[in-house]
């Protein structure tokens, strides 16, 4: 028997969404699989570090609201939404965009070695995000090109 796909994954998107609809109390809802009390909990405790919830575990108006009307999981969400305030939110907005593709890297057949002199290219001591910031740079100087 396979283990229902609600006791084994990240709550934290199910809970704000919940929270969004009004109930208050995740703790009582009636699940059809109940989670892990655990997991909910970590999902509760994510949201107020995002600062999603108040003291009194209520979406707060200005990022709880706003955060659960976004269609993006709820850390990228908050990053989104800060970008507006850091000055920053094209290049947020681009980064998101970028991490929901499967592929960034698209080897041609039997060009390996090509493939990994391209990431090096890019690659920054920074991380990913700030490689496929690069990226996107590179590609947009190149005229957006398709073949590119």
């Amino acid at each position: 028997v396979t283990v229902p796909e609600m006791q084994r994954s990240n709550l934290v998107s199910m809970v704000l969404q919940l929270k969004a609809l009004g109930i208050d109390n995740v703790m009582q809802f009636e699940w059809l699989a109940p989670p892990p009390a655990e997991a909910l909990v970590r999902a509760l405790e994510e949201l107020h570090a995002l600062k999603v919830l108040d003291e009194d575990a209520r979406l707060t108006p200005d990022v709880g609201l706003a955060l659960a009307a976004l269609p993006l999981e709820p850390g990228l969400g908050a990053v989104l939404l800060a970008s507006r305030e850091l000055g920053c939110c094209e290049e947020v907005l681009t980064l998101v965009a970028l991490m929901g593709l499967h592929h960034v890297w698209a080897p041609a057949q039997g060009a390996v070695h090509a493939l990994e002199e391209a990431k090096a290219k890019f690659a920054t001591a920074e991380g990913d995000g700030v490689t496929l910031l690069n990226v996107h740079k590179a590609w947009r100087s190149n005229g957006r090109s398709a073949a590119w």
